[in-house]
């Protein structure tokens, strides 16, 4: 099971949060190929947003070929789910960073603090072999 968190006031579509969110979790491998999602109706309930906003999110990701539903029985993640690219993955990335400054900017975080931070903390976090997913060193 993988942990969703939509943010109504992002500016972002809560659909389009939703998609994102399960691509990298399916990209990164916490979601597995196989795996059973939640019905759209439980994750709308947990999400609170409209049924309608994630049975689309998991339409798109049936159509890119990483889900597959299968009537009376789910929708589960797809045998071979497709790899971010890296365009993807700095696309990915710069936008988490983004939102990550923009929450810190109103706390009173400056840009120097953070660029020195950020690596810091995904080192250790790497370090300690606590990031949520395998990590592929190249």
């Amino acid at each position: 099971m993988v942990y969703l968190r939509v943010d109504p006031v992002s500016g972002v579509p809560l659909g389009l949060q939703i998609e994102r969110q399960l691509r990298l979790a399916v990209a990164t491998g916490r979601l597995a190929p196989g795996e059973q999602l939640p019905p759209a109706r439980d994750l709308a309930a947990q999400l609170h947003v409209n049924f309608h906003t994630v049975r689309k999110a998991y339409g798109e990701l049936e159509r890119a070929g990483l889900l597959r539903s299968s009537r009376g029985r789910g929708t589960f993640v797809a045998a071979r789910g497709r790899a971010l690219t890296k365009a993807q993955l700095r696309a990915e990335v710069r936008d988490r960073l983004a939102r990550l400054v923009e929450d810190l900017a109103g706390v009173g975080a400056d840009a120097g603090e953070l660029a020195a931070i950020v690596p810091e903390e995904l080192a250790a976090l790497l370090a300690r072999g606590e990031a949520p997913w395998p990590i592929r060193r190249s």
